[in-house]
């Protein structure tokens, strides 16, 4: 079985790594206290606009509506200076971890085929536009991906109901298996289902029919839904289950959705920002870079399943 080397946070903070955060101490602080100065200047030039509100015509209306903008001004700028300094500090601690493991990490992303390939077989939802960022990629335990956050937001309503609303946010990963798969295998977080025509669904233009699983804890949480029922069995075995459930489980994530296809595994997860290893605060630097080394972590195991799975194969 590959083993997949992951340092632990003391021996990241105790490098380089751990210099430069230190050498940032003047930095955070700084950046505090000019994101403090930009709301109190807000608040303090904006606030007493407010009181406008109160009288009557369009001047004293338009007065108030003053107070609220340079208020909103205030916090805004407030919000950016300290929005730079985490992503700096994000940066940094990220890609340190990401040298550890022999990858790449970039605060940028770009769509691939992969999101093609999970809208085209509904592992997202419709969607008006789309946000990428956080792309880790290279290989672990010999096996490629590629994973990245994105966001989909959807406008909805029409005239002066109309809002933006984010229909996803969550982590798409992708993964080259060993072999081409025969056939396309779904797996989906189970849900109600209505058999009266037959437990099947069409996705893509193909027929996938539900598979009924060994394992009765994985099927009591899981759907799995494939053209090929044995190939479905040979991918989707137990240890391979567990570590999905792990990976949700890390990622703090819930409807868990996963493709294989032509030799692709593509994983989508609906959940809240990842790998946010950063803060103003440098007490939470151990908490937040642990989490995301935890994170991490249920990925390579995953990758692992996946290796072993191929070693098997090999063996036989």
């Amino acid at each position: 079985m590959p083993v997949i080397t992951i340092a632990d946070v003391d021996t990241l903070l105790a490098g380089e790594l751990g210099q430069w955060l230190q050498g940032q101490t003047e930095a955070r602080a700084e950046a505090k206290r000019k994101a403090w100065q930009r709301w109190i200047a807000g608040l303090v030039l904006g606030g007493p606009l407010l009181l406008c509100f109160g009288g009557e015509g369009f001047v004293w209306q338009a007065l108030g509506y003053a107070g609220l903008g340079i208020i909103a001004i205030g916090f805004t700028m407030g919000g950016i200076i300290r929005q730079n300094m985490v992503s700096s500090l994000k940066r940094e601690m990220n890609s340190a971890l990401a040298r550890s493991l022999g990858v790449e990490y970039s605060p940028e992303a770009t769509f691939g085929d992969e999101f093609n390939l999970a809208y085209a077989y509904d592992l997202l939802p419709g969607y008006t536009r789309k946000i990428c960022e956080d792309c880790w990629q290279g290989e672990l335990g010999g096996t490629r991906f590629r994973l990245y956050e994105a966001t989909m937001i959807e406008r909805r309503g029409s005239g002066k109901d109309r809002r933006d609303v984010t229909v996803f946010k969550g982590v798409i990963l992708t993964l080259r298996f060993a072999r081409d798969f025969h056939g396309v295998t779904l797996v989906e977080r189970q849900r109600l289902r209505l058999t009266l025509f037959g437990d099947s669904q069409t996705k893509n233009g193909m027929k996938l029919d539900r598979v009924k699983m060994v394992d009765p804890r994985f099927e009591k949480s899981f759907d799995v839904y494939g053209s090929d029922p044995v190939e479905a069995r040979y991918l989707v075995h137990p240890a391979y289950c567990e570590r999905l459930v792990a990976l949700e489980e890390r990622f703090q994530g819930k409807s868990l959705k996963a493709l294989f296809h032509k030799g692709d595994v593509v994983v989508v997860v609906d959940s809240e920002d990842l790998f946010e290893s950063a803060s103003l605060n440098p007490d939470r630097d151990r908490d937040l870079l642990g989490r995301t080394i935890e994170q991490f972590r249920a990925l390579a195991e995953m990758m692992t399943s996946l290796n072993e799975r191929r070693r098997a194969e090999a063996s036989t």
